[in-house]
């Protein structure tokens, strides 16, 4: 503290007042250097991704309409469509999203990328789990957010009806001879979509019966049973009669009219036995059974014409005319030889001299194996080299006898089958599956097939392959590739962070992260990990400055990632806790009356003196705040009385500020 006293007269003569006022100040002026140390906040500087932006590609589905019509309750129905990237940089389609569970898409592994102009196909299913229409839409989702245009599905299930079919309407015997018989066949047809039941086959009219089908029975969908209707006449004339069938199909009946003509005869002409049904017999293949044609009457009988009716059915091993005496027969063979699925119903026919007819009724269903596969593509993409891709083949036997799958065979580079025992059987309606699988051999597209032999009609039914190999990289992008941590007060610290991506097709491993620099350290995300394609790490960074002044660093990447950026630079400052210093001022009080006190400030001794109040002080006692660190002050006071009238200046005093 300074003391400095002004006295009226000698001090006025010193210091120039007297000229002014009869009066000064006499007090005490004091010096108080104080100071104080304030925290400053921290200020984080964040420097801005150097990454260009993303590039905008364009996504495509065609067709843009997909509708399924008619598909049956219960059942799928599939259609191919194609993915087509028409922008100018790769994409990751990362999903295929469907906004109804009536409709599904497969046939791509996702992530997949896809090259400009580059297209895969996929395929979408609708399921027709109740009857009626469904819709919905079908969106290709990149990995930058972006979709592609929506598709729009549209499909309809039509529940699943049995329809009753037969294969006539009508069955005219002819003449009959008494106590003989005559026996036709025809077909109760299911030409709807699931099972029917037959309740009961009813007949009418004097001599007609049926056999060979008995009730309750079920005829699955597009299958067929054989009847045999037989008249056996027991009195001369003629006579007629129906049948009718009772099922649970939309149409539940159908009919069947029946006529013919008992006639009497001294001799009796028969065919045994009155029907002949050969079961399944595969489409191509052929089968033979015998029947007698026999004379139980009493006098001899002209055979003049043996006749077959009906797909695939034949006679043979009788020549005509064949006279027959009493008790005495001749051998027929029946020849049953379909050259196409189905049920048949024929016939043979013997006619004798007098015109009179005895018939057998023939029946035979032809059966065929089919083969069906599922997809009937396999378009597997690009495929980094020394990976492995595979996609799932379904076979189905579509058709009504045994499906034998007896080779397979797989042409293309990189292409092979797997899980596929031969030979394979399998029964009407039966699947199974098996795996393709593709490892490229190099780098490039390539296209192959599946061919596999059978006894389907369809034999040898194949499967186009398609694929392309790419070279394995490994890369990365750091992103931001800097930190600068900007401004950081000593004792304090500031948190920033970087992404690593990896950014090639290959998986890339990271077995540590090194970092150099005073006052940097890793928070988190050090540890070794490996990232697959398009997969990310982030890695937490501190700065915690020790002393004022500029710090750098690096962080070092170790992978097996080449040609890519592997450093990340660090930079800040240290910055030393501010101190804000006062200088605190104190007089003694004027003798005379007075309004308040003027301070005046210079950075020159004795001269060049600046007022640093901004009104009037009332007390004795100032706080200049306005100082600077490593300055000399030197300040004076003046009092002023209430006319305005200000004295000469006080003693000055000096103060150093730190």
């Amino acid at each position: 503290m300074a003391r400095l006293t002004g006295m009226r007269g000698n001090a006025g003569k010193r210091y120039g007042a007297g000229v002014r006022s009869g009066w000064t100040i006499t007090g005490l002026l004091a010096l108080a250097l104080c100071g104080w140390a304030g925290l400053s906040g921290c200020a984080t500087m964040t420097s801005s991704s150097n990454a260009s932006p993303t590039p905008q590609a364009t996504v495509q589905i065609s067709p843009a309409s997909i509708s399924f019509s008619n598909v049956p309750v219960g059942q799928k129905s599939t259609q191919t469509a194609t993915l087509t990237n028409t922008g100018s940089e790769p994409i990751t389609i990362t999903q295929l999203a469907v906004s109804s569970s009536a409709f599904a898409a497969s046939g791509i592994p996702t992530p997949l990328r896809i090259l400009p102009g580059q297209t895969t196909k996929f395929q979408v299913v609708f399921t027709g789990s109740i009857s009626g229409t469904a819709s919905g839409t079908l969106t290709a989702m990149t990995s930058h957010g972006e979709g592609s245009s929506k598709v729009r599905l549209n499909g309809s299930a039509t529940k699943l009806t049995a329809q009753l079919a037969l294969s006539s309407s009508s069955l005219n015997f002819g003449s009959v001879q008494l106590n003989g018989h005559s026996t036709q066949a025809i077909t109760i047809q299911n030409t709807g979509q699931t099972d029917m039941q037959i309740s009961q086959i009813a007949v009418t009219g004097a001599g007609f019966s049926v056999s060979g089908v008995a009730t309750p029975v079920t005829v699955p969908a597009g299958q067929s049973m054989a009847l045999q209707a037989t008249f056996a006449p027991t009195a001369a004339g003629p006579a007629t009669g129906g049948i009718t069938v009772t099922s649970d199909a939309t149409n539940p009946t159908a009919n069947v009219a029946l006529s013919g003509s008992g006639v009497a005869a001294a001799y009796t002409m028969a065919v045994a036995p009155g029907s002949v049904n050969f079961g399944n017999i595969n489409v191509g293949s052929s089968a033979t059974q015998a029947v007698q044609i026999s004379n139980t009457g009493n006098s001899s009988v002209t055979v003049t014409q043996v006749t077959a009716s009906g797909a695939g059915v034949s006679v043979s091993g009788v020549s005509v005319p064949l006279t027959l005496a009493p008790a005495q027969s001749a051998a027929v063979n029946v020849g049953y030889a379909p050259k196409a699925s189905g049920a048949t119903a024929g016939g043979i026919t013997v006619t004798n001299s007098d015109g009179v007819n005895v018939s057998a009724a023939v029946t035979g269903t032809g059966v065929q194996a089919g083969l069906s596969v599922a997809p009937s593509s396999a378009s597997f993409g690009s495929v980094v080299s020394g990976n492995t891709n595979s996609q799932t083949i379904q076979i189905k036997n579509s058709g009504t006898a045994n499906l034998t799958i007896s080779q397979a065979t797989v042409t293309g580079v990189g292409f092979s089958l797997a899980g596929l025992a031969l030979p394979q059987t399998l029964t009407p309606g039966q699947s199974g599956n098996f795996n393709v699988q593709y490892t490229p051999q190099g780098v490039g597209n390539v296209s192959g097939a599946v061919s596999i032999v059978s006894n389907a009609s369809n034999s040898p039914t194949t499967i186009a392959l398609s694929g392309g190999g790419v070279a394995a990289t490994y890369t990365i992008n750091v992103n931001p590739t800097s930190l600068s941590f900007g401004s950081v007060t000593d004792g304090n610290s500031a948190t920033q962070g970087f992404t690593v991506t990896n950014t090639g097709n290959s998986n890339v491993a990271i077995s540590g992260i090194n970092l150099t620099g005073s006052g940097y350290s890793i928070l988190s995300g050090a540890g070794a990990v490996t990232l697959s394609p398009n997969q990310s790490t982030s890695v937490s960074l501190q700065f915690a400055p020790k002393a004022a002044g500029s710090a750098s660093g690096v962080v070092n990447i170790v992978s097996n990632a080449t040609g890519s950026a592997s450093n990340v630079s660090l930079s800040g400052t240290g910055v030393a806790p501010s101190v804000q210093h006062t200088v605190g001022l104190n007089w003694g009080a004027s003798s005379s009356s007075v309004s308040g006190y003027n301070v005046y400030r210079s950075t020159v001794s004795g001269s060049s003196y600046a007022k640093v109040n901004s009104a009037l002080v009332a007390g004795v006692s100032f706080s200049d705040s306005s100082v600077q660190s490593g300055q000399t002050y030197y300040y004076v006071a003046t009092s002023v009385d209430g006319s305005g009238n200000e004295s000469v200046h006080s003693n000055e005093v000096a103060a150093v500020v730190p």
